[in-house]
């Protein structure tokens, strides 16, 4: 496949588009040839504690010559992962909704910049839900961009925009892409020059199926916050009541991890007489619960006695307590296991 690289003929003033920007193939593509026709392009590129940061983006960006800002999905994102009006994908990941926001979100930058429109590298067909014509139609709608939200890489399977229909966007040079093919944008990746890139596997959390079950246990126990959820990343989880969680460091740099997001009332347990993992403790506790979690510890720890020697404090005050306890089977520890 092959596009014409003479940028579109249009009006003496140059019109402004806003384009979300993921780091992958098909959005780049996307922003090169929204660029091409003349418009101004803006690329947003959102973040949210689901995702990894791709650092292809502003490289990728930079390329082009095309400018990214930032935008961070936090409180309001959480609300949508907990009760999503077109529900979840083979886990956790709530794709039309997500999708929804983000582009409300461009919408806004559109409407604040005077910019005539909304662009995505979208691809008919492409995943099984949310690419689907009746999800693509439904997410524009929901985004108030009817009219207005663009995906030019499948653009000719679709009714024109009214940019298409005013003239200033010629459909002709956009694409007639559908399903989940990749030939046709790689061929494309090396005719536009677009030479950095990260692969269509997506870095969403919620779409591997052990983070979203522990982000499952967060919102069944009413514990869904930004706090709880950047601490799903690092280490072992164990839920030992409704109020309280324990973390447990795998290595030296889950450790240090856990330690920087200690917060206020947070309970700290460290092996005294032995090597082993700094862990977390969150919520209510008892001394039951302190107990078996220093047994936790224990397992996980390397002693020269029979009984570990566990310091347990509540951060960030120095008052310490230390609790001897031999550490918990495995058979013992998976029931509590997240």
């Amino acid at each position: 496949m092959s596009v014409n690289l003479c940028p579109g003929e249009g009006g003496q003033t140059k019109r402004k588009a806003i384009g979300l920007l993921s780091g992958g193939l098909d959005s780049f593509i996307a922003h090169a040839l929204i660029k091409r026709q003349g418009l101004e392009v803006v690329a947003l590129y959102f973040l949210s504690p689901f995702w990894k940061r791709n650092p292809l983006v502003l490289q990728g960006a930079n390329d082009l010559g095309i400018p990214v800002r930032e935008i961070f999905l936090g409180e309001e994102y959480l609300s949508l992962i907990a009760k999503p009006k077109y529900g979840y994908g083979k886990n956790l990941n709530p794709c039309i909704d997500c999708k929804i926001l983000m582009l409300k979100k461009a919408k806004e930058v559109m409407e604040a910049e005077g910019a005539s429109l909304v662009f995505t590298g979208e691809v008919l067909g492409q995943r099984p839900k949310s690419q689907l014509s009746w999800s693509l139609r439904v997410i524009e709608k929901e985004s108030g961009l009817d009219g207005r939200l663009l995906r030019p890489l499948s653009a000719q399977h679709l009714p024109p925009t009214i940019p298409e229909q005013e003239g200033w966007i010629n459909r002709d040079q956009l694409l007639a892409l559908s399903g989940r093919s990749r030939k046709a944008q790689l061929a494309l990746a090396e005719q536009l020059g677009i030479k950095n890139f990260s692969s269509p596997a997506g870095g969403c959390l919620l779409t591997d199926a052990h983070f979203s079950y522990k982000t499952k246990d967060l919102i069944d126990h009413q514990q869904l916050s930004l706090d709880n959820v950047i601490l799903l990343r690092w280490g072992r989880h164990f839920r030992l009541t409704p109020e309280f969680k324990l973390i447990v460091g795998r290595n030296q740099k889950e450790n240090q991890e856990i330690l920087s997001l200690l917060r206020p009332g947070d309970f700290l347990f460290l092996p005294q007489n032995g090597k082993g993992p700094v862990a977390l403790g969150r919520g209510a506790i008892s001394e039951t619960e302190a107990r078996l979690s220093a047994q936790i510890v224990a397992r996980y720890s390397r002693f020269p006695e029979e009984k570990a020697r566990i310091e347990v404090k509540v951060y960030p005050k120095e008052d310490k307590k230390l609790l001897e306890v031999k550490p918990l089977k495995d058979e013992d520890l998976e029931k509590w296991r997240i």
